[in-house]
């Protein structure tokens, strides 16, 4: 009598996931932070709010200053860094002050999501605005003062080292923050701060040489007197009354120093991050 095998099912095979490397999961999540500056009003706000600093250039008497460069033209080449701090500063803590709040930080470290993809897709957004706004004032410089950049290579790489520096410095603020309302509030005293101190408003020659001193070992006149350097072809390193023509090799060995007091001031930020608060309920 022949019997009959059964055959035992196949074992169920299991779909192993691939992790999202964290450069995806950034590239991921900048399309969705570019989202938030359109749907979000206070986001779009602050985006547009730099473009305030235009209007002091445009109502300038006509003249140049010590360097032959036009007034106006020679205080718009700093918007360049206005932008970025403004950007930086305000945005990031109201943005993740907020998503701290409604626990959405802890939801995103619960579901593998890197800190370093979170942070890079915010401040890669906050470029992208600061880029379009440079375009814009560099479009303004060309078409009301005739100037164009001598050295954009310098301009851009110093615009986005602020940019960084400022988004770290945004987050490092944000621990202040209990939410998104305090944190419009809070950030007012760090971004009036680097106003002051960034030789935009008020001239360095105008200022006593012990506060200049000072003033180059912080982020904000380093930064800017690079970007007016880049954009003007100039070495302004060493005052108004030694400034002399340069470009090329020359012109990034003048700025190196003051490069390199923003890459301090970067890495110094960077650190201050590590002390970011995810939950509400954490104390400060």
């Amino acid at each position: 009598m022949a019997t009959t095998a059964e055959t035992a099912p196949a074992p169920a095979t299991r779909t192993v996931r691939t992790p999202v490397s964290t450069l995806r999961q950034m590239l991921r999540l900048t399309r969705v932070e570019f989202t938030l500056f359109y749907r979000y009003r206070m986001a779009l706000y602050i985006a547009v709010l730099p473009l305030v600093f235009l209007f002091p250039a445009l109502s300038m008497p006509e003249g140049e200053n010590a360097v032959g460069v036009d007034n106006g033209a020679h205080y718009l080449a700093s918007v360049f860094i206005l932008t970025a701090m403004t950007v930086g500063i305000i945005h990031m803590p109201n943005v993740y002050a907020a998503r701290r709040e409604s626990m959405l930080l802890k939801r995103f470290r619960a579901s593998g999501v890197a800190p370093v993809a979170m942070f890079g897709a915010t401040t890669l957004s906050v470029l992208g605005v600061v880029i379009a706004l440079s375009a814009v004032i560099t479009g303004v410089l060309a078409a009301h003062f005739g100037e164009s950049p001598h050295a954009p290579v310098l301009l851009l790489f110093t615009t986005t080292l602020s940019t960084v520096l400022m988004c770290l410095f945004g987050l490092a603020f944000t621990r202040l923050a209990r939410n998104a309302e305090s944190a419009q509030i809070i950030t007012m005293a760090p971004f009036l701060v680097l106003l002051a101190i960034s030789g935009a408003l008020v001239p360095v020659e105008m200022m006593p040489d012990r506060v200049a001193d000072v003033l180059s070992l912080l982020p904000m006149l380093p930064a800017v007197d690079i970007v007016r350097s880049a954009y003007f072809g100039l070495d302004l390193f060493s005052g108004p009354e030694q400034a002399t023509a340069a470009t090329g090799l020359e012109l990034w060995a003048a700025a190196a120093p003051s490069l390199l007091v923003l890459l301090a001031w970067t890495g110094i930020a960077a650190y201050l991050v590590r002390y970011f608060r995810w939950d509400p309920r954490q104390g400060k």
